[in-house]
């Protein structure tokens, strides 16, 4: 989905367009009536100037341009389309970076996994920004890519998600070391509580699971989710591998 920032972004790069669309046509017309009268041309410097800005800033906002019917038609196979125009037509790599990190959401909002993570990947390649990181830290996970999963949620401070991914990787006394980093650099939730009591019953520490998930009922009460993790030895094994199959992996 479109956040705000991104929002005004286009609606000014919109708008600068169109404003400088006007300045060409009041050139235009300038010029035009200038040549009419006195068969010259005046300020010459000016008016170039004026029409190299307005084709650069025009230039610049056609990405966006493009991006804004992608959102437009984002239930429609069109969608698709317009974020490839918006890729093509980005002059800089910071604004081409963004076109990919955004066709990854829609691919992932879609439920398209494969496509998402080359999207985001390339994201990444262009610009060493971690936004399209988060998402890769999910979509790994889900891909069962744990790995390169672990070393991103790392990288991007998912200690939680990083610990699940050496769940799913049964490597537990890994995960145990990975969610206790939650502990010590953060304040744990009930979900971080959750996920380290799981792991202590993986482990056969059932005093230590007994008390994380005491507190994070505490911490989180009535939470149906959570009484599911505490039944279910195997929650996040049969999440993710329903997860697995609705992103088509």
């Amino acid at each position: 989905m479109i956040n705000n920032d991104l929002f005004m972004t286009i609606v000014v790069m919109f708008v600068l367009s169109i404003l400088c669309l006007l300045v060409l046509v009041g050139v235009a017309v300038w010029s035009g009536v200038e040549f009419y009268k006195s068969k010259t041309f005046k300020f010459l410097p000016i008016k170039i100037s004026l029409i190299v800005i307005s084709l650069l800033v025009i230039y610049l906002g056609i990405p966006f341009w493009f991006l804004g019917a992608a959102y437009n038609n984002y239930d429609s196979e069109k969608a698709e389309h317009f974020y490839d125009l918006a890729i093509k037509t980005a002059l800089m790599p910071s604004v081409k970076a963004l076109m990919y990190n955004e066709k990854g959401a829609y691919y992932a909002i879609s439920f398209r996994g494969t496509e998402a993570i080359a999207a985001y990947e390339k994201s990444y390649e262009i610009k060493k920004d971690e936004a399209p990181l988060h998402q890769l830290c999910l979509l790994y996970t889900v891909k069962g890519d744990y790995d390169k999963a672990v070393g991103t949620c790392v990288q991007t401070s998912h200690n939680q998600m990083a610990a699940i991914n050496s769940i799913l990787n049964k490597n537990y006394p890994l995960a145990l070391n990975v969610i206790n980093i939650e502990f010590k650099n953060e304040q744990p939730t009930c979900w971080d509580y959750a996920v380290r009591g799981y792991i202590y019953r993986a482990l056969g520490r059932k005093e230590r699971f007994e008390s994380d998930f005491e507190t994070a009922f505490n911490l989180c009460p009535n939470n149906v989710k959570l009484n599911e993790i505490y039944e279910n030895s195997r929650y996040y094994e049969e999440y993710y591998i329903d997860l697995r199959k609705k992103f088509h992996f």
